[in-house]
């Protein structure tokens, strides 16, 4: 069988195979204005893998005129013909030109139209890295990514590697526009005045591709870094060292874009460390950024903090879900205008179809920016193919954010992996999460359509989009189908454990799921505009996505199908597994369309998906026939083991980490005040 020519994933969906239209060898004659260097580069890139030849700049004759029009958005672009083949690229900027150069290379590749004009409908569009400057004794170099280590030397980012300007391009092309360069768990050290210089030289190569770097700071970076006696936002001394700190920073890197913060979360220092509130907090930094142009982000994602004062019932306060719209809703409109609140898309932590934030429809006077995971940290990591677009597009279009976000962001799955995402197909989110960012309103398949077709042609790209697309609902499947969330162990969030871990589940031997309804429940559904809430509030009319996240039901509550709960579950999870084997067998018949290294390692993943899809319907199901009492109608379960048994080193991981977070709260003690 001849199979075309191996690769290794490397260039993702910039690849620019040859094209047999001789038609387009137009487009090597180029004229341009200035400030268009990283367009034209790209260009020529693409012109040598079509084989249509080199670039040539000419005056007269060119087959594509590229040119900068006040009258569009900054970051806009217009793609339109003249007379005969002659195409013109118009940009509001050099960044929108860039952008409008890649949407002209992706028709080409794809077959699309080449006119049509197009501006960003979300200002900040970035992804925020895990990154550990120090290799975590838990996580590694970056958490919950699992293909591969971090792309960047801490030790010395100034140091030359190609890697880097690789990944920026990847992120321009699809309308990337920050990124955040470290773990939101931050190492004060990023902070130092070494890593500044290094982070300089980063910036340089990120801010030709039309990027502006931040970076993840520690609360507390004044006592950990230069130990000041406290971290107290409305100390004057902790507001000067900001100030100077911002001050060095944009010394060496004028166009840096800011701060992500995590305070007062998962034992991370904070303004309540100190007494203060998320306002005083966030405006120490925020007012040390404002005189550069800086932004400030201040996640939402605190829970576990004391809020008998705000939810007095005991259920209330037991339910995560109700934390961060409790602790932030009555802080609206008091943030600094440089401050965006970053509220990750669902309230208990990126499970598989939570519903949308409810904090969302709380806030109507903050800037706010809506945080989404590529790192697949509860759907299987780089192991089991699970592309994201539809929930992303779920939660872009949904009421509650309307066109009031004014970010987006993602915990980006980029490492140094050959491929760059350790499961070849894992780019598709990022890639989606670009385009979707960029068109929230976009048709997510006509998007998927784009990735596929770049990365493996037009007719091989059409097969991998059909298994592609069901990809996210198969995960859901076996893992956590209608709602359920946290059935996974502890820490990594990879292996199924319900013995050990389904109290966020709900299960108990009456039934499953979690009352969040506020007839009986804690009351987060109340927390929704009034007609959602009422939606959310009845199981009938809930959406069964959605059904075991809002609801406790019996064991043999009967669905809308006929099935009882307990055996829909059942179905669930054996439906799930079946449809991996068959997407399996629909990836064995690509076999001689895509080089087969790259089918290999699909083949390969797909192989392991199975065998894990397998272990989490065996493991789960067992549990669930044990707690309710109900077999299964076809009994199809045989599982080996009547216990999930969790990986060798497991609670010392967590001894570490709780040993980091006393560390930590002990220097602040020791601190004097």
């Amino acid at each position: 069988m001849n199979f075309p020519p191996d690769e290794s994933g490397y260039e993702a969906w910039l690849r620019y195979p040859k094209l047999s239209d001789a038609a387009l060898r137009h487009l090597c004659h180029v004229q341009a204005c200035s400030g268009t260097e990283p367009a034209l580069e790209e260009l020529s890139r693409a012109l040598r893998g079509w084989g249509l030849g080199e670039l040539q700049h000419c005056e007269d004759d060119a087959g594509l005129e590229l040119s900068l029009d006040p009258l569009l958005p900054e970051e806009g672009f217009r793609i339109s013909h003249g007379a005969g083949e002659r195409l013109h690229l118009e940009g509001g900027s050099p960044n929108g030109l860039l952008y409008g150069m890649f949407q002209l290379l992706r028709c080409v590749n794809c077959g699309l139209s080449l006119e049509g004009e197009s501006a960003p409908a979300v200002p900040l569009r970035m992804l925020n890295h895990w990154d550990n400057l120090v290799i975590d004794p838990v996580h590694g170099s970056i958490e919950r990514v699992k293909g591969g280590d971090t792309i960047f030397d801490w030790a010395d980012l100034s140091r030359p590697n190609p890697r880097y300007e690789e990944y920026a391009r990847l992120l321009a092309s699809v309308g990337l526009n920050a990124i955040c360069l470290n773990n939101v768990n931050a190492e004060p050290e990023i902070l130092s005045s070494d890593m500044i210089r290094g982070l300089s030289a980063l910036a340089t190569i990120f801010r030709r591709w039309g990027l502006r770097i931040f970076v993840s700071v520690n609360f507390a970076s004044p006592v950990f870094l230069d130990g000041l006696p406290t971290a107290d936002p409305l100390d004057p001394r902790v507001r000067a060292w900001w100030r100077d700190k911002a001050a060095e920073i944009y010394a060496a890197i004028p166009d840096f874009g800011g701060f992500v913060v995590k305070a007062d979360s998962e034992g991370k220092p904070g303004p309540g460390t100190y007494g203060r509130n998320h306002v005083e907090g966030s405006a120490c930094l925020a007012r040390a950024l404002a005189p550069h142009g800086g932004t400030l982000f201040w996640r939402a994602f605190v829970y576990g903090r004391d809020l008998s004062d705000k939810l007095p019932d005991a259920k209330a306060r037991a339910d995560r879900a109700n934390h961060a719209t409790h602790e932030f809703m009555g802080l609206d409109g008091q943030f600094d205008d440089n401050v965006i609140l970053q509220i990750k898309c669902s309230a208990i932590d990126f499970q598989i179809w939570e519903p949308v934030h409810a904090l969302f429809g709380k806030l109507q006077h903050t800037r706010m920016c809506v945080e989404f995971a590529l790192t697949k940290e509860y759907s299987g990591y780089d192991v089991h193919m699970n592309w994201e677009g539809p929930y992303f597009h779920h939660i872009l279009n949904s009421p509650l954010l309307a066109s009031r976000v004014e970010a987006v962001t993602a915990v980006a799955n980029f490492s140094n992996a050959r491929n760059g995402f350790g499961h070849l197909l894992h780019g598709g989110s990022l890639y989606t999460h670009g385009r979707l960012t960029w068109q929230p309103e976009a048709d997510p398949r006509a998007v998927l359509d784009e990735y596929t077709r770049q990365m493996f042609g037009r007719e091989a790209g059409a097969a991998v989009s059909a298994m592609m697309e069901k990809s996210y609902d198969t995960v859901a499947a076996y893992t956590m189908p209608m709602g359920l969330t946290y059935i996974s162990e502890f820490l990594h969030h990879f292996e199924p454990d319900p013995w050990d871990n389904h109290q966020g589940a709900g299960i108990s031997p009456d039934g499953i799921g979690t009352d969040r309804t506020v007839a009986s429940g804690s009351g987060y559904i109340g927390l929704y505009p009034p007609k959602l809430a009422a939606r959310f509030e009845n199981p009938v009319t809930c959406p069964r996505r959605f059904l075991l996240y809002f609801h406790h039901l019996r064991w043999i509550h009967r669905l809308s199908t006929g099935e009882t709960l307990i055996q829909a579950l059942y179905n669930s999870y054996c439906d799930g597994v079946d449809t991996v084997r068959d997407t399996r067998s629909q990836w064995r018949a690509l076999h001689g369309k895509i080089d087969l290294e790259r089918w290999a390692h699909v083949y390969e993943k797909l192989a392991l998906q199975e065998r894990h899809a397998e272990r989490w319907r065996d493991l789960v199901c067992r549990f669930l026939e044990e707690t309710s009492g109900i077999p299964d109608e076809q009994r199809r379960f045989v599982s080996p083991s009547p216990h999930n048994r969790l990986r060798s080193g497991f609670w010392k991981a967590v001894e570490d980490y709780h040993s980091r977070v006393e560390r930590e709260k002990a220097a602040l003690r020791g601190a004097k005040t």
